[in-house]
């Protein structure tokens, strides 16, 4: 594995954009992407800023100042609100190809898997491959976004619930309410 790619493993996922790329604000098609939250204790954040200081010195070599650089990994208790940034990094990782997708069986995932596992707020390990850009005056290193696996659901940042956990109390059997047949008559 190169010295600038970097596999994390569960963490959080948010503006998921990996079924379909992001709109762009002209309406045209745009790039597959992912934040990527990260807590600031993970096991795995040395991991990640070393593959950023990879990048960095391949570019720009040995004498490379990280600091005069746009880097991708940020601090979410300085630049955003919501609990789920509370002591945490986050990285934007984008990337043109749309990215595989596979289930915690390594399978590839099927339309089932990416509806129920793929959201905002769900778990995934993410292969992450970190490059540096002289671009236009602009320096820095960004992140691309290479493959995920889902690992599990977790709360939702966009707010919204499954229609089955949100009638969850109100499901019946295949009966109306005077006992007949669901399927009889249908109400609608």
């Amino acid at each position: 594995m190169s010295n600038t790619k970097v596999i994390l493993q569960d963490v959080r996922g948010s503006y998921v954009f990996v079924k379909e790329p992001r709109k762009e604000k002209d309406g045209s098609d745009g790039k597959f992407s992912m934040q990527v939250i990260i807590p600031k204790d993970h096991p795995q954040v040395n991991a990640v800023k070393a593959a950023i200081k990879a990048a960095a010195v391949e570019k720009f070599g040995s004498t490379v100042k990280l600091g005069t650089l746009k880097l991708p990994l940020r601090d979410g208790d300085e630049e955003r609100e919501g609990e789920e940034y509370v002591n945490a990094y986050f990285i934007n990782a984008n990337s043109q190809r749309k990215p595989q997708v596979v289930n915690r069986r390594n399978e590839p995932a099927d339309p089932d898997d990416m509806e129920d596992y793929c959201y905002s707020g769900a778990t995934f390990h993410v292969s992450i491959n970190f490059y540096a850009f002289n671009f236009e005056g602009k320096k820095g290193v960004a992140a691309g976004l290479n493959n995920l696996m889902l690992r599990k659901k977790t709360a939702r940042l966009d707010g919204t619930t499954s229609a089955t956990s949100e009638f969850a109390e109100l499901a019946s059997d295949d009966t109306d309410d005077d006992g007949d047949d669901w399927d009889d008559e249908v109400p609608f």
